[in-house]
C-alpha cells in the first residue's frame, strides 16, 4: 500500500496543476441511418468530447487514443469533474499534453440521439451492442483504428466488455471497473427494471416514477452501513431522493439506458478478448459482491479494493483517487509510458 500511496501523491500534484477548460466543446458524427440491433433504422448523431490531440506513428494512424466509457445515467462531461487533474494533469497517467483522450456520449445519452429528442417511448430499443457500434462510428469519424486503452466505469466497463469480444485486436488495453463479463442477475437486475418500469408508468420528469426509480437505485446500489448513515431519518431520506432528482437524466432517456442491459452476456466468449484486461471492483459494491464473482482467464488482472472509511461501494468509482494508483501502471504500459 506504501506505493499505492506514492502514486496518490503524485496524482494529487497533477490535480493541482490541471484545470479543465470551463467548457470543452461537444463535436458530433451525423449518421444518416444507423442499423439498430432490433432490426429498426434511424437517423442519429453522435456526440463526443475530446482532450489532448492525436498523435500519428511512424506508419501513419494515431497512436495515442483513449476512450473513456461513462455509467449509466451519465455522459462522457462526468470525466470532466474536479477530480479530472487526477487523470488527465501533468504527469498523470492519461496526462493531456501526450494523450488523446475521447470521451463519447453514448447513443441515448447526453449530446446524443435519445429519446427525449422527439420520439420519446417510439424510440428504438437499443442495446449495447448498438453504443459500441455507436462509440467506433465516432473513432472512425476520428480516423482512429487502434484504441491504446478504453477506461470503462459500470455500464461503461460492460461496454467495453463488449467491444473487445466482439472486436479483437481493436483494444490494446480494457481497464473495466464496477462490473463482470456476465449476464446482469439478482438484485442488479431487479433494481434495473423496477427502475426502468417506475420511470415509464410515470415519464414526468421529477414525478413520482422518477421518485420510486430513485429510491430504488439508491437501495440497490449503496451499501446498507452507509445508507443508515447517510438516511437516518425519514427528512434526510428525503432529501437523498431530492438531490438525484436534481441532475437525473429524462425519465425516458433513463429508462431505455437501464433497458439497454437486457442482451448484455459476454461471458462465453471472453476467451476471444485479446486485449490485456484489468478488472477492478471494490470489496463493498453490494451489486458485484467478491463472493460472487465469475472466474477469469490467468492473463487478465483481477484488483479488488479493500473495504475502508474511503469507500462506498458502486458509488466509489466516482473517487479516481481510490482506484487511479492501482490502474495507473496499466494505462502507462498501453501508452508506451
Amino acid at each position: 500500500m506504501k506505493r499505492v500511496a506514492v502514486a496518490l501523491a503524485m496524482l494529487t500534484t497533477a490535480a493541482a496543476d490541471f484545470t479543465t477548460p470551463a467548457s470543452v466543446p461537444v463535436e458530433h458524427v451525423r449518421v444518416r441511418q444507423f442499423d439498430f440491433a432490433g432490426g429498426r433504422t434511424a437517423p442519429v448523431k453522435l456526440g463526443y468530447r475530446t482532450l489532448g490531440s492525436p498523435h500519428k506513428g511512424a506508419d501513419g494512424a494515431i497512436d495515442n487514443a483513449v476512450v473513456m466509457l461513462h455509467g449509466t445515467g451519465g455522459s462522457g462531461a462526468a470525466f470532466l469533474g474536479s477530480r479530472a487533474g487526477l487523470m488527465f494533469g501533468p504527469g498523470a497517467p492519461l496526462d493531456v499534453t501526450r494523450t488523446f483522450v475521447i470521451l463519447p456520449d453514448t447513443i441515448g445519452v447526453g449530446a446524443s440521439t435519445k429519446p427525449s429528442d422527439s420520439l420519446g417511448v417510439n424510440f428504438p430499443h437499443y442495446d449495447y451492442g448498438d453504443m459500441v457500434r455507436g462509440v467506433r462510428t465516432i473513432l472512425a469519424d476520428l480516423k482512429v483504428t487502434k484504441v491504446r486503452a478504453v477506461v470503462g466505469v459500470s455500464m461503461g466497463a460492460m461496454l467495453g466488455w463488449t467491444w473487445a469480444e466482439a472486436y479483437p485486436g481493436e483494444i490494446d488495453t480494457l481497464v473495466a471497473m464496477g462490473a463482470w463479463p456476465t449476464a446482469v442477475s439478482g438484485r442488479n437486475l431487479l433494481w434495473r427494471l423496477a427502475a426502468r418500469d417506475a420511470l415509464l408508468a410515470s415519464p414526468l420528469p421529477g414525478g413520482s416514477g422518477a421518485r420510486v426509480a430513485a429510491g430504488i437505485t439508491l437501495v440497490a446500489n449503496v451499501p446498507p452501513a452507509i445508507l443508515a448513515k447517510i438516511a437516518p431519518d425519514a427528512n434526510a431520506a428525503q432529501a437523498l431522493i431530492d438531490a438525484r432528482l436534481v441532475t437525473a437524466p429524462d425519465p425516458v432517456d433513463l429508462a431505455f439506458q437501464l433497458d439497454a442491459v437486457r442482451t448484455y452476456s459476454p461471458a462465453a466468449g471472453v476467451d476471444k478478448v485479446t486485449a490485456k484486461v484489468v478488472e477492478l471492483n471494490f470489496a463493498d459494491d453490494i451489486l458485484y459482491p467478491p463472493a460472487d464473482r465469475p472466474p477469469l482467464p490467468p492473463r487478465f488482472t483481477r484488483i479488488t479494493v479493500p473495504a475502508s472509511a474511503a469507500t462506498s461501494g458502486h458509488a466509489t468509482l466516482g473517487e479516481p483517487a481510490i482506484w487511479l494508483p492501482l490502474v495507473a501502471p496499466a494505462l502507462k504500459a498501453a501508452l508506451g509510458r
